[in-house]
């Protein structure tokens, strides 16, 4: 089962975050910061020889 980085918007306030299996992993100002750092790190984790998947949960939509 591949490893799940969700990026989504923090209630109303003006950031995104970037979860990890449901767990906090960080915190962004902007949705392009939130969407580069989990690419890296899913690109890390594929290296390592795990799954894994960036999902944008504000679109349903995979991005990487």
């Amino acid at each position: 089962m591949a490893m799940l980085f969700r990026i989504c918007r923090d209630g109303q306030e003006a950031r995104w975050i970037v979860l990890v299996e449901d767990q906090f992993y960080g915190e962004y100002l902007g949705r392009d910061q939130a969407i580069l750092d989990a690419i890296e790190a899913v690109k890390d984790a594929r290296a390592a020889g795990g799954e894994a998947e960036v999902w944008d949960e504000a679109k349903t939509l995979r991005l990487y």
